[in-house]
């Protein structure tokens, strides 16, 4: 996560696996159409760790985390979120959603963008399944993510 610059806005927030990636979800701009920046990033996050993963001709991931030692008899399950975004800004707001990242604010305990829509669906989602790829503390049978594109503009 090198060239990402991650909001402070998200430093105490819990459980800190999972808004740390849904961070790294409002740093990086994904458009309907144009998530192939973030599809990349995830991609060379999870094959750092060691999970499979492969990209399907129109652009979803799929995040191959293999089964704990001695639950590999065990169900898989498939976790599965979009990785784009609704693209909206208030009137009068400037934002690029193919260049710019989504400003979080923590206000009142609510976490939401100024001027822009915060990408929460379904960001969240993606983060939680990130968080679910990444944690090492539980035993599991195998886990497959699936990461689709363009669901915010035809679910193409």
């Amino acid at each position: 996560m090198s060239y990402l610059t991650l909001s402070p806005v998200f430093n105490d927030l819990q459980p800190a696996i999972v808004w740390t990636h849904f961070a790294t979800l409002c740093a990086i701009p994904r458009p309907s159409k144009g998530e192939a920046r973030l599809r990349e990033h995830l991609q060379d996050w999870a094959e750092a760790r060691g999970l499979r993963t492969s990209v399907d001709t129109v652009g979803n991931l799929i995040v191959r985390k293999p089964a704990t030692a001695g639950r590999e008899a065990a169900p898989g399950i498939v976790l599965q979120a979009h990785l784009d975004m609704v693209c909206q800004q208030n009137a009068g707001a400037e934002h690029d959603f193919t260049r710019d990242p989504i400003v979080p604010v923590l206000r009142d305990g609510w976490l939401l963008a100024e001027a822009t829509t915060l990408g929460a669906d379904n960001g969240i989602g993606v983060a939680l399944a990130l968080a679910a790829l990444e944690d090492t503390s539980f035993a599991h049978g195998p886990i497959e993510a699936l990461f689709t594109v363009d669901e915010e503009s035809g679910m193409g």
